[in-house]
């Protein structure tokens, strides 16, 4: 069973917004400005989440770490002026936010660097839901997303015996499960049943979440 839940912690990309047409418009842009062919769609599909190095790694095998600091920078100035953008709410997720909201701490934690997450949360109306966004910094710090939520529970001191992660990718999960907290599994999102086998309950759709944790 769930705890009580006195703060929540949300993924962003697949989780609040479907953010795959400006992640994959992004990436094939960046790519093509390293004269590489992209992929097509369906062989990109797991890019929706990872840190962006992480990403370019694995685009890009043998790259040296130059070619991939100029994909990434390709990927930050497209998607910073145009690709943020390019995305849309998921159904439910408003209605979700404002009942968990009501008497809950509500925190964004994602794979998207600080500034950009506020923007596309800013661009949906969706920041006043939450009492803080914390992301990857530009230097790479908390790439590792079992290092972010640490370090979000540590800062705003939370209990992890009442604190819920929802998100939709494997990062998530083990993210969740390595600091102890209660993890809801986002199947609306990209990640897969295997990803998501891991987590202690899932949700089909965002207003399922409602109930598990009222």
């Amino acid at each position: 069973m769930p705890p009580k839940a006195a703060n929540i912690l949300f993924d962003l990309d697949g989780t609040l917004t479907d953010s795959r047409p400006g992640i994959l418009n992004t990436i094939r842009h960046a790519l093509r400005l390293l004269d590489v062919e992209p992929p097509r769609d369906d062989e990109l599909l797991w890019c929706v989440g990872p840190p962006l190095h992480e990403t370019f790694t694995r685009l890009l095998p043998g790259g040296e770490t130059a070619t991939i600091e100029r994909a990434v920078s390709a990927y930050v100035e497209r998607y910073d002026s145009i690709g943020y953008r390019e995305n849309r709410v998921y159904a439910g997720v408003p209605a979700m936010l404002t009942t968990l909201g009501a008497n809950r701490r509500l925190v964004l934690v994602t794979a998207k660097r600080q500034q950009i997450a506020e923007s596309i949360l800013e661009l949906f109306q969706l920041r006043p839901y939450f009492e803080g966004v914390f992301g990857i910094e530009r230097s790479g710090r908390f790439a590792d997303k079992r290092q972010l939520v640490h370090y979000v529970v540590e800062t705003l001191g939370l209990d992890r015996s009442e604190t819920v992660i929802v998100g939709d990718r494997i990062h998530d999960i083990e993210a969740g499960r390595h600091n102890g907290l209660f993890t809801i599994g986002a199947a609306w999102g990209y990640g897969t049943a295997q990803e998501l086998a891991g987590a202690h309950h899932i949700c089909e759709l965002p207003l399922h979440v409602v109930p598990l944790l009222e």
